[in-house]
């Protein structure tokens, strides 16, 4: 048997010394075993997790300070504790807590009620107690190389000396210089700025010569540039105890030079080398090295912009030896006025690039090589849950606490900054990993398992509608949601203003406008949120399995809601939960957030890979039970690739599966006699006035005879109840009009020969061309020519849109360009027409006199139209829809950041 037939099986150890011993008979079963982890909605930091118990403590057995206890010197402040669960006795332990143990309090009513109510907990707690920021990261990284020696020089402005953290590394001498005056440098806290007076003298150690050396520093000259002519600014000064016994750097203007003096105060170096004007603008690296190579020396004078490209003066000296250093001195003096200087260190190996990243303060690493760098660094044990895409790149990393720091790179890319679940550590959860889940706990509503209660959310807590993110040390971008029903109008247009200003730390300017789009749709989500979900796992330990495997930022799943909450499952990400164990009862609630917002566009999904049209409706009414929609989108119309079905869409609520598309239109592929017939979308073509002999399909092409009575409408349509669309077709006429024009074209809103809009195409008796708008028989406005003439055979394009009881046109020439204007534009004000059938016409002035003229159409389309051949109420909901009723994926795709 297994639990809750059995007991769960909790356990409870701590880890003293190198053993876990097992207290759990200690543990007080009348208090519950209380588990929490994760954060308590989606907006919050990570809270460290916590786990609560009662010892017995009736022996003093867990007294830190009872030297009596069997456990006398081995309990203390963070002692290692974890909880494991056993549902199956011949299973494995689980685990579902470990951290540590603060403090030990103990309470007593009398001497057989005595207690410890431990209150363990993850190592955020321990983290976040901490208040002292870590050093700038040359400051940090630096000393990982123990140099020879290292001044920081990142002294207060009172202090008159520079420190060395360096053991054994006598403080720097400093005159003439301020201190704390330059904080340009993300790398390092604020450094000195050079008086005309300022002097340097720094002392290495006594220490064995390794035949290699090198010395390093950044600087800043902010423009401020000695002379192409007269005196060298002295930069600084290397004593050593080599063959060359003073080496000295000077600068000007375009160059520098290195000088090298022997014991005598001979020169036996002086060389020049060309500078550009980037080692007077910003910070700056500037290295001298040096090193035995047999009886020969090899040195290097070099410039490397902070982060960026580098230049160098190289040489040897014959029968010489390095030696090593003995001091750094400079006297600088007017010429370096004004300059800022700092991270002096005396390096044991040549051509070292220890500076390197550290010297921008990792500017450009991803969050994930952040974290897992700063981790490493303090020791603290720290995993990954990868996602598809890279960590977004982050900016400088500047002295902060070290929680600070990584909650920042965890901020700059979205994710979780999580505990581990089995090791005193820290996980990390990408942002990308929490796109588009399949869920990983479903619940049915009503079924074992599933707690009351269940209650949605419907507020504006988590609302954000105009969103301004920083960079920080750079640029801002703003989102804002200018309309719908969380947009910044006022109701009922709107909610109203709901605005928020974010600082993360991101790498350049272009992130922060992808940052607040991303903000806004996350604050823009339309739908209720459930921030509690609690689970009775004895009352349902099939779902053990999966509750044990879930992990924050995982998705539940919620079905068979009643109607009142959602027609449609619910999916949530659970961002922590609180947990309660006891001997036959296993509580667990989870903290949730809505899943929608993470649901983002991915190649090959049967919902999110598919992309919405920029806006879709129902060209005409449909029923609750039409097995058929007829819709227009704008752009870009729905796919119709067998492959690609169904498509899940939504319109009013209405949740629908379209199992095939059509376009709204004919070609004309087929032979017919006496009409028509039925397009290759399934739409059969009625027909009005005239005989049906006047109608044929060719195979080609749709034909309409005038045969007799040249004057009478000849209606040919496809669709009804049509309101607002546009239309395209190509006209071929048979011949050339006599005596008057022949006028085919295009119906909306039609209703009878006597009552639409009709969109003319006037094909004149001398070739002309010209387009008129009639309201049934009658006229609107006048008859715009077309440019260009037409033949016998010759196709003309026909478009037509109407908008209200506007009415646009324009025709061109088959095989030319299409005008970008329209030609016609009238306003339908008499008797106007609220919705009809859309379709083609033809008839001809009276005065005609062509035998039997012909007309063929080909190319119809209703622009963006299509028809879908859809399953209903896939959802539940059954209801009928309006024309422009919108409609639209059931599960918006959006592109992640």
């Amino acid at each position: 048997m297994v639990f809750p037939d059995t007991p769960l099986g909790v356990r409870v150890e701590l880890l003293l010394g190198d053993t876990w011993l097992d207290i759990t008979g200690d543990v007080f079963t009348a208090s519950p075993v209380a588990i929490t982890r994760g954060r308590p909605d989606e907006g919050a930091r990570t809270d460290a997790s916590t786990c609560s118990f009662v010892l017995d403590n009736t022996t003093g057995r867990y007294s830190p300070r009872n030297p009596a206890s069997d456990l006398y010197g081995l309990l203390g402040r963070n002692t290692p504790v974890r909880v494991t669960v056993q549902p199956d006795p011949a299973g494995p332990r689980l685990m579902r807590f470990v951290g540590e143990v603060a403090a030990w309090p103990v309470r007593w009513g009398t001497p057989h009620d005595v207690a410890v109510t431990v209150q363990a907990a993850g190592i955020l707690r321990r983290l976040g107690q901490g208040t002292k920021a870590l050093d700038s990261t040359l400051r940090r990284r630096i000393p990982s190389a123990a140099p020879r020696a290292y001044w920081p020089i990142e002294e207060a402005r009172e202090a008159t000396r520079a420190y060395s953290p360096i053991p054994g590394v006598r403080p720097a001498a400093m005159t003439g210089v301020e201190f704390g005056a330059v904080d340009t440098l993300p790398s390092s806290r604020a450094l000195p700025r050079l008086t005309s007076a300022a002097t340097l003298s720094a002392i290495v150690p006594s220490h064995d010569a390794a035949g290699q050396w090198q010395v390093e520093f950044v600087y800043n000259a902010d423009d401020k540039i000695p002379p192409e002519t007269g005196e060298w600014a002295e930069v600084f000064g290397v004593s050593t105890t080599g063959t060359v016994r003073r080496w000295v750097i000077g600068m000007r203007n375009g160059s520098a030079r290195l000088y090298g003096y022997d014991s005598s105060g001979t020169d036996v170096i002086f060389k020049a080398v060309g500078v550009g004007s980037d080692v007077w603008h910003g910070w700056v690296r500037m290295r001298l090295w040096a090193r035995d190579d047999g009886t020969t020396v090899t040195y290097q004078l070099a410039f490397q912009d902070v982060g960026g490209d580098a230049g160098a003066l190289n040489g040897t000296l014959a029968g010489a030896a390095a030696g090593r250093v003995t001091a750094v001195t400079a006297t600088w003096g007017p010429l370096t006025e004004g300059w800022s200087i700092g991270h002096l260190a005396v390096l044991r190996s040549a051509n070292s690039w220890l500076y390197n990243e550290s010297d921008d303060a990792y500017a450009g690493e991803t969050a994930w090589q952040r974290m897992a760098r700063l981790a490493a660094e303090e020791g603290i044990p720290t995993a990954r849950v990868a996602g598809p895409l890279t960590t977004e790149r982050v900016g400088p990393q500047r002295p902060q606490t070290l929680l600070a720091l990584l909650e920042s790179a965890a901020d700059a890319d979205g994710g979780l900054l999580l505990e581990d679940h089995t090791r005193i550590g820290l996980l990390y959860r990408d942002r990308s990993s929490l796109y588009t889940q399949q869920p990983a706990l479903t619940l049915a509503y009503g079924q074992p398992g599933l707690a009351a209660p269940l209650e949605p959310v419907d507020d504006d807590g988590a609302v954000r509608n105009d969103i301004t993110v920083s960079r920080e040390g750079g640029s801002s971008a703003r989102a804002v949601l200018e309309s719908g029903p969380l947009s910044v109008q006022n109701p009922p247009h709107g909610i109203g203003l709901y605005d928020e200003s974010v600082t993360l730390v991101l790498d350049t300017d272009i992130q922060p406008e992808q940052h607040a789009n991303w903000r806004l749709h996350h604050g823009t989500v339309d739908g209720a949120r459930f921030p509690a979900v609690t689970v009775m796992l004895h009352k349902a330990p099939h779902l053990i399995p999966a509750v044990l495997a879930l992990r924050e930022g995982d998705v539940i799943r919620l079905t068979g809601l009643p109607p009142w909450v959602s027609h449609d499952a619910v999916d949530l990400i659970v961002q922590g939960w609180n947990e309660s164990l006891d001997v036959f009862q296993w509580d667990v609630t989870f903290t949730c957030s809505p899943a929608t917002p993470w649901n983002v566009a991915k190649a090959g999904h049967p919902v999110f890979g598919k992309a919405d049209t920029d806006g879709c409706q129902l060209l005409a009414p449909a029923t609750a039970t039409a097995p058929v929609l007829e819709v227009a989108s704008a752009g870009l119309p729905w796919t119709s690739d067998p492959a690609e079905m169904p498509l899940r869409l939504r319109l009013g609520g209405e949740v629908v599966h379209a199992s095939a598309v059509a376009a709204l239109g004919d070609t004309f592929a087929r032979t017919v006699a006496d009409g028509w017939g039925t397009a290759a979308n399934g739409l059969v073509w009625s027909t009005a006035g005239g005989a049906a002999s006047d109608r044929s399909v060719d195979g080609a092409r749709g034909v309409v005879t005038l045969a007799a009575s040249v004057s009478s409408l000849r209606a040919q349509t496809l669709l009804a109840d049509v309101r607002d669309c546009e239309v395209r077709v190509r006209i071929q006429p048979g011949q050339v009009s006599t005596g008057g024009s022949l006028i085919p074209g295009a119906l909306l809103r039609y209703t009878s020969t006597a009552n639409s809009y009709r969109v003319r195409l006037h094909l004149g008796t001398g070739g002309d061309l010209a387009l008129s708008v009639a309201r049934g028989s009658t006229q609107v406005g006048s008859a715009p020519q077309v440019p260009g003439s037409y033949s016998a055979g010759e196709e003309i394009e026909l478009r037509a849109r109407v908008d209200g009881h506007r009415i646009r046109a324009r025709a061109w020439k088959s095989g030319a360009v299409e005008p970008l204007g329209w030609q016609a534009d009238v306003t339908i004000t008499d008797a106007p027409i609220e919705a009809g059938a859309v379709g083609l016409c033809a008839s001809g002035f009276s005065a005609n006199t062509n035998p039997a003229p012909v007309v063929r159409f080909d190319a119809f389309e209703v622009v963006g139209g299509q028809r879908l051949t859809v399953t209903r109420s896939v959802n539940g909901v059954v209801k009928s829809h309006a024309a422009d009723t919108d409609v639209r994926l059931s599960h918006p795709t959006i592109a992640s950041l």
